[in-house]
């Protein structure tokens, strides 16, 4: 009986303290959107950082990321497009593409890409300020470290993750073409037509909508992270750890939310 008492105290515990994080981070993430939705915040200084941060996250590592996004495309195009024809299925290969590809998988894995390269940067410099008291020092100074160092991370990484999903969705696109139709342009109206129908509005604001989710997790889940450990420098990379396993969950969870809803 005492045993079944202190697993049900431990479960409840532990619920409850998933409950007070997911508020503290809810909470923090309100103050941030109503400083990113306030105008004057785009001072010369936050743009500034706001583009350094891009360019960190998306446009150094842009090479890499379509090579990376044209070996993945073009292998599981070339699947599709000959399994489609041994069924004599061929003319259901643009819809997969987009269903499949386009809307459920380049996403996730440019998410992964921006939170590998950037999320576990994002929180190991945050828990560095933190323990070094530099953001207790910016606040003596009167300098708001939400507007110039939270909000630039997080407005960079959901800039950065939007672009980087847009551009190897193209290039899948454009590699579907030629896997299909070969050098023949003739091709090309009825399969942008095509590709047209099937990025309807809807879908396309669904896409929008979950890759700012996923910009969202990469970006405010580190942050949150990094301010929570205590100012111990050797549990800078628990920290770490802690938060990239937060944002792996909370982007799995995104995701198999995405396809219950589209197709439960």
């Amino acid at each position: 009986m005492n045993m079944l008492v202190t697993w049900i105290e431990t479960i409840g515990n532990a619920v409850i303290t998933r409950l007070r994080s997911a508020t503290a981070l809810a909470n923090f993430g309100w103050r941030l959107l109503v400083v990113v939705l306030n105008p004057r915040t785009y001072d010369s200084a936050t743009r500034w950082i706001i583009t350094k941060q891009i360019y960190f996250t998306a446009v150094q590592a842009l090479p890499i990321f379509i090579a990376y996004s044209l070996v993945i495309s073009a292998v599981i195009i070339r699947i599709m497009v000959t399994v489609a024809r041994n069924f004599g299925l061929s003319e259901y290969v643009p819809g997969l593409i987009v269903g499949f590809l386009v809307m459920e998988l380049l996403p996730f894995l440019s998410v992964l890409f921006v939170a590998l390269r950037s999320g576990a940067a994002i929180n190991t410099e945050i828990a560095l300020m933190h323990v070094n008291n530099e953001l207790a020092a910016f606040e003596h100074a009167r300098i708001d470290p939400i507007r110039y160092e939270f909000m630039p991370r997080v407005v960079g990484g959901v800039l950065s993750v939007l672009a980087l999903t847009g551009l190897s969705g193209l290039t899948a696109l454009g590699v579907a073409f030629f896997v299909i139709y070969g050098l023949h342009p003739v091709n090309f109206p009825a399969y942008a037509r095509a590709i047209g129908q099937l990025l309807a509005f809807p879908l396309m604001f669904w896409l929008v909508l979950k890759t700012t989710l996923f910009g969202l997790c990469v970006t405010l889940i580190p942050l949150k992270t990094g301010l929570e450990i205590p100012r111990r420098l050797f549990l800078v990379p628990v920290a770490v750890l802690k938060g990239m396993m937060r944002v792996f969950f909370a982007i799995v969870l995104i995701e198999v939310a995405s396809l219950a809803f589209k197709y439960i």
